[in-house]
Protein backbone atom coordinates (compact mmCIF):
# COMPACT_ATOMS: atom_id res chain seq x y z
CA UNK A 1 0.00 0.00 0.00
CA UNK A 2 1.52 3.44 -0.77
CA UNK A 3 1.17 6.87 0.65
CA UNK A 4 2.79 9.63 -0.14
CA UNK A 5 3.36 12.54 2.61
CA UNK A 6 2.35 16.38 1.28
CA UNK A 7 3.88 18.30 3.49
CA UNK A 8 2.10 22.23 3.24
CA UNK A 9 4.89 25.08 3.66
CA UNK A 10 3.75 28.07 0.96
CA UNK A 11 2.86 30.31 3.81
CA UNK A 12 4.32 34.19 4.32
CA UNK A 13 4.72 33.36 7.80
CA UNK A 14 3.05 37.07 8.45
CA UNK A 15 2.34 36.51 12.20
CA UNK A 16 5.67 34.81 13.04
CA UNK A 17 7.74 38.04 11.52
CA UNK A 18 10.11 35.79 9.59
CA UNK A 19 10.38 33.29 7.27
CA UNK A 20 9.34 30.33 9.73
CA UNK A 21 9.87 27.23 6.75
CA UNK A 22 13.84 28.48 8.06
CA UNK A 23 13.61 28.71 11.55
CA UNK A 24 16.23 26.31 12.67
CA UNK A 25 15.30 23.37 14.30
CA UNK A 26 17.48 21.09 16.21
CA UNK A 27 20.66 20.50 13.55
CA UNK A 28 18.03 21.48 10.50
CA UNK A 29 15.31 24.04 10.06
CA UNK A 30 11.23 23.73 10.90
CA UNK A 31 10.93 22.32 7.12
CA UNK A 32 13.86 20.09 7.12
CA UNK A 33 12.41 18.51 10.25
CA UNK A 34 8.99 18.11 8.82
CA UNK A 35 10.95 16.38 5.53
CA UNK A 36 13.00 14.40 7.47
CA UNK A 37 10.15 13.12 9.89
CA UNK A 38 8.27 11.85 7.09
CA UNK A 39 10.94 10.07 5.55
CA UNK A 40 11.92 8.22 8.85
CA UNK A 41 8.51 7.22 9.05
CA UNK A 42 8.94 4.93 6.03
CA UNK A 43 7.25 6.91 3.12
CA UNK A 44 9.85 7.46 0.32
CA UNK A 45 7.55 9.98 -1.78
CA UNK A 46 7.21 13.08 -0.25
CA UNK A 47 5.99 16.32 -1.71
CA UNK A 48 6.47 19.70 -0.31
CA UNK A 49 4.53 22.39 -1.17
CA UNK A 50 6.37 26.00 -1.54
CA UNK A 51 4.83 29.38 -2.00
CA UNK A 52 6.05 32.51 -0.53
CA UNK A 53 9.78 32.93 -1.15
CA UNK A 54 9.86 29.47 -2.85
CA UNK A 55 13.35 30.18 -4.38
CA UNK A 56 15.28 30.87 -1.26
CA UNK A 57 13.48 27.90 0.36
CA UNK A 58 13.65 25.22 -2.21
CA UNK A 59 17.45 25.62 -2.23
CA UNK A 60 17.36 24.62 1.55
CA UNK A 61 15.69 21.39 0.07
CA UNK A 62 18.46 20.07 -2.42
CA UNK A 63 20.03 17.47 -0.42
CA UNK A 64 16.72 16.58 1.40
CA UNK A 65 14.71 13.43 0.22
CA UNK A 66 11.53 15.54 -1.19
CA UNK A 67 10.25 16.69 -4.61
CA UNK A 68 9.11 20.15 -4.77
CA UNK A 69 5.81 21.98 -6.33
CA UNK A 70 5.23 25.88 -5.75
CA UNK A 71 1.98 27.00 -5.66
CA UNK A 72 1.73 30.10 -7.59
CA UNK A 73 -1.64 30.95 -6.08
CA UNK A 74 -0.29 30.49 -2.54
CA UNK A 75 -1.84 33.69 -1.29
CA UNK A 76 -5.46 32.56 -1.29
CA UNK A 77 -4.66 30.38 1.61
CA UNK A 78 -4.01 26.59 2.63
CA UNK A 79 -6.63 25.26 0.49
CA UNK A 80 -4.81 25.99 -2.81
CA UNK A 81 -1.56 24.60 -1.54
CA UNK A 82 -3.76 21.12 -0.86
CA UNK A 83 -4.97 21.53 -4.17
CA UNK A 84 -1.92 22.08 -6.19
CA UNK A 85 -0.08 19.22 -4.26
CA UNK A 86 -3.16 16.85 -4.53
CA UNK A 87 -3.50 17.64 -8.01
CA UNK A 88 0.42 16.79 -8.61
CA UNK A 89 0.62 13.76 -6.83
CA UNK A 90 -2.47 12.44 -8.78
CA UNK A 91 -1.17 13.19 -11.88
CA UNK A 92 2.43 10.59 -11.40
CA UNK A 93 3.11 7.73 -12.88
CA UNK A 94 1.57 5.18 -9.36
CA UNK A 95 -1.34 7.55 -7.75
CA UNK A 96 -0.96 6.26 -4.41
CA UNK A 97 -3.59 5.09 -1.98
CA UNK A 98 -3.34 7.47 0.35
CA UNK A 99 -1.58 10.87 1.30
CA UNK A 100 -0.72 12.08 4.12
CA UNK A 101 -1.03 15.91 4.33
CA UNK A 102 1.49 17.39 7.01
CA UNK A 103 2.09 20.95 8.29
CA UNK A 104 5.65 22.07 8.07
CA UNK A 105 5.19 23.59 11.56
CA UNK A 106 4.44 21.21 13.63
CA UNK A 107 7.81 20.25 15.39
CA UNK A 108 7.12 18.04 17.58
CA UNK A 109 5.41 15.25 15.39
CA UNK A 110 7.69 12.78 15.41
CA UNK A 111 8.11 9.48 13.04
CA UNK A 112 6.80 7.25 15.62
CA UNK A 113 3.19 9.25 15.79
CA UNK A 114 3.35 8.96 11.70
CA UNK A 115 4.13 5.29 12.02
CA UNK A 116 1.07 4.95 14.27
CA UNK A 117 -1.35 6.91 11.44
CA UNK A 118 0.43 4.90 8.57
CA UNK A 119 -0.46 1.35 10.99
CA UNK A 120 -4.12 2.61 11.45
CA UNK A 121 -4.84 3.19 7.61
CA UNK A 122 -3.15 0.22 6.52
CA UNK A 123 -4.90 -1.87 9.07
CA UNK A 124 -8.21 -0.32 7.27
CA UNK A 125 -9.42 1.39 10.29
CA UNK A 126 -11.11 4.22 8.51
CA UNK A 127 -11.16 5.96 5.00
CA UNK A 128 -9.05 9.37 6.82
CA UNK A 129 -6.38 8.27 9.74
CA UNK A 130 -6.13 11.49 10.98
CA UNK A 131 -5.29 13.74 14.54
CA UNK A 132 -7.41 14.14 18.09
CA UNK A 133 -7.21 17.55 19.02
CA UNK A 134 -9.81 16.76 21.70
CA UNK A 135 -12.25 19.39 20.49
CA UNK A 136 -11.85 18.87 17.00
CA UNK A 137 -10.32 15.96 14.22
CA UNK A 138 -7.14 18.05 12.16
CA UNK A 139 -3.84 17.30 10.56
CA UNK A 140 -1.22 14.91 10.72
CA UNK A 141 -3.98 12.89 8.51
CA UNK A 142 -3.46 10.30 5.87
CA UNK A 143 -6.85 10.56 2.97
CA UNK A 144 -8.01 7.43 1.08
CA UNK A 145 -8.05 7.84 -2.56
CA UNK A 146 -11.20 8.36 -2.77
CA UNK A 147 -11.37 11.59 -1.22
CA UNK A 148 -8.74 12.77 -3.63
CA UNK A 149 -11.18 14.70 -6.02
CA UNK A 150 -12.51 16.50 -2.31
CA UNK A 151 -9.00 17.45 -1.26
CA UNK A 152 -8.56 18.97 -4.78
CA UNK A 153 -11.88 20.75 -4.86
CA UNK A 154 -10.52 22.81 -1.42
CA UNK A 155 -10.20 26.50 -1.88
CA UNK A 156 -8.95 29.65 0.08
CA UNK A 157 -8.04 29.28 3.41
CA UNK A 158 -10.01 25.78 3.44
CA UNK A 159 -8.42 23.40 5.03
CA UNK A 160 -8.68 19.76 5.29
CA UNK A 161 -10.56 19.76 8.18
CA UNK A 162 -14.02 20.54 6.89
CA UNK A 163 -13.69 17.09 4.74
CA UNK A 164 -12.79 14.98 7.89
CA UNK A 165 -15.94 16.39 9.55
CA UNK A 166 -18.15 15.86 6.95
CA UNK A 167 -16.58 12.25 6.75
CA UNK A 168 -16.71 11.85 10.71
CA UNK A 169 -17.98 8.27 10.54
CA UNK A 170 -15.43 7.25 8.19
CA UNK A 171 -12.47 9.13 10.39
CA UNK A 172 -10.12 7.03 12.80
CA UNK A 173 -8.76 9.82 15.13
CA UNK A 174 -5.51 9.23 17.18
CA UNK A 175 -4.91 10.94 20.30
CA UNK A 176 -2.08 13.38 19.28
CA UNK A 177 -1.41 15.04 22.72
CA UNK A 178 0.80 18.21 22.42
CA UNK A 179 2.93 16.83 19.92
CA UNK A 180 0.55 18.55 17.39
CA UNK A 181 1.39 22.00 18.58
CA UNK A 182 1.77 24.93 16.03
CA UNK A 183 4.30 27.62 15.58
CA UNK A 184 2.28 30.48 14.95
CA UNK A 185 4.33 33.59 16.56
CA UNK A 186 7.93 34.12 17.23
CA UNK A 187 6.63 33.81 21.08
CA UNK A 188 5.58 30.18 20.21
CA UNK A 189 9.01 29.45 18.56
CA UNK A 190 11.28 30.72 21.57
CA UNK A 191 9.21 29.16 24.04
CA UNK A 192 9.09 25.50 22.29
CA UNK A 193 12.66 25.95 20.67
CA UNK A 194 13.68 25.42 24.49
CA UNK A 195 11.90 22.48 25.22
CA UNK A 196 12.65 20.92 21.78
CA UNK A 197 13.01 17.27 23.28
CA UNK A 198 9.64 14.74 23.14
CA UNK A 199 10.20 14.07 26.66
CA UNK A 200 9.05 17.36 27.78
CA UNK A 201 5.74 17.75 26.26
Amino acid sequence: MKITALILAAGASSRMGRTKQLLPWGNSTLLGNAVSTAHESGLEEILVVLGAKANTIKATLDSMPCQIVVNSDWEEGLGSSIRTGVSHIITSASIPDGILIMLADQPFVNADYLKKLIYHFKNGDGGIICSDYSKKLGVPAIFDSKYFTKLQGLSGDEGAGGIIKNHIDDSYGLEAGKITIDLDTHEDYISLKSINTQSDL
